[in-house]
């Protein structure tokens, strides 16, 4: 028995239907396809462009990370797991180096990587560590230098890590020590000025009263001053000024603390004194210092000095007193020296 083919679909399909209808849809049909095809090429062109322009920002990314003025790490179970250009530098290591490290801490200052490792365990525990913070870094030839370090939580390979910007602020710091520095020191002596000598001043009278030791305030006012400027000029007075300073520092201890407070005057604290002995056998240390002249631009410049000093605690008990009795006497020897 011969079994029959099946019939063809479409071909019965166009015996039942009149022509007209028929040509209307084969041409729905060949509408359809080729907007269909026509679609597709367009999603497909547009997929294309969407990756190249994904690549082109991958690429265009990876060149702004690569070359960042500041150095970009990411840490995951304390190792650097990713590291940029500026990191190496900053460093001293290259790329293989930096991620064959065990860990981050050997980049870290040994005093700072207390305080490094505990901000990072925190961050990755999500317990609030600073998101910004201080260190100090240390290069592979020993040298350390400050750091700021920005980090933040992130996911890397489906785990938990920590994205760290790492800025060089050697050049911020050297600027705030400088402006500290002028705010604390005389700018042509380079001594303490009397702000901080005023701080120092208090701080030893509560040291003092505290331990039951004594101290000393010494004033000392050059003599002749005002001639060197008048007949070599202030360039010259400036220049004596400096060469005194030097002298004294020779001569006072680790412990004193030497300031100028203006022109030509000069103060000395000097904690844990025994008495006044001490104090004048410093004054007569400081005059034999003074007497040989300075040679200044060719010129042989003499120097000598009037000093008035006072006690603690039986000449005065706080700054402002130990001031006025030091330089109350001190003015007394000028005048007699004056009269004289």
């Amino acid at each position: 028995m011969n079994v029959s083919e099946p019939p063809d679909l479409f071909f019965e399909i166009s015996q039942l239907l009149p022509p007209w209808l028929l040509l209307s849809l084969i041409l729905i049909l060949l509408v359809v396809s080729t907007l269909l095809l026509l679609a597709n090429r367009r999603l497909s062109r547009r997929l294309r462009k969407q990756g190249a322009e994904l690549q082109e920002s991958e690429q265009s990314y990876r060149y702004l990370v690569d070359n960042a003025h500041d150095g970009i790490a990411i840490v995951q179970n304390k190792r650097l797991v990713y590291v940029n250009q500026r990191m190496c530098e900053m460093t001293g290591y290259d790329e293989p180096a930096l991620l064959a490290l065990d860990t981050f801490l050997p980049l870290i200052a040994p005093e700072a990587r207390e305080t490094m490792l505990g901000n990072y365990m925190r961050r990755v525990a999500g317990q609030g560590a600073p998101s910004r913070y201080e260190s100090l870094f240390l290069r592979r030839d020993g040298t350390s230098y400050p750091i700021e370090i920005t980090g933040v939580l992130i996911s890397w390979g489906g785990m938990p890590a920590t994205l760290n910007v790492v800025s060089d602020i050697s050049d911020r710091k050297a600027a705030e020590e400088a402006v500290h520095f002028l705010a604390h020191h005389d700018t042509l002596t380079k001594l303490p000025n009397r702000h901080q000598f005023m701080e120092k001043l208090e701080y030893s009278i509560v040291q003092a009263y505290r331990s039951g030791q004594r101290l000393a305030v010494m004033f000392i006012d050059l003599n002749g001053f005002k001639q060197v400027n008048d007949t070599y000029g202030h360039h010259m007075g400036d220049e004596l000024l400096k060469g005194v300073a030097g002298r004294l520092k020779q001569q006072v201890r680790d412990a004193d603390t030497l300031a100028r407070i203006g022109g030509d005057e000069f103060v000395i604290l000097m904690p844990s004194v025994t008495g006044r002995e001490g104090v004048e056998t410093l004054i007569d240390r400081i005059s034999t210092e003074l007497e040989p002249p300075f040679a200044i631009e060719e010129q042989s410049l003499k120097s000598s000095a009037s000093f008035g000093y006072a006690l603690f605690p039986e000449d005065g008990q706080t700054p402002a007193e130990l001031l006025k009795i030091a330089d109350h006497k001190m003015y007394r020897e000028k005048r007699a020296l004056s009269e004289g």
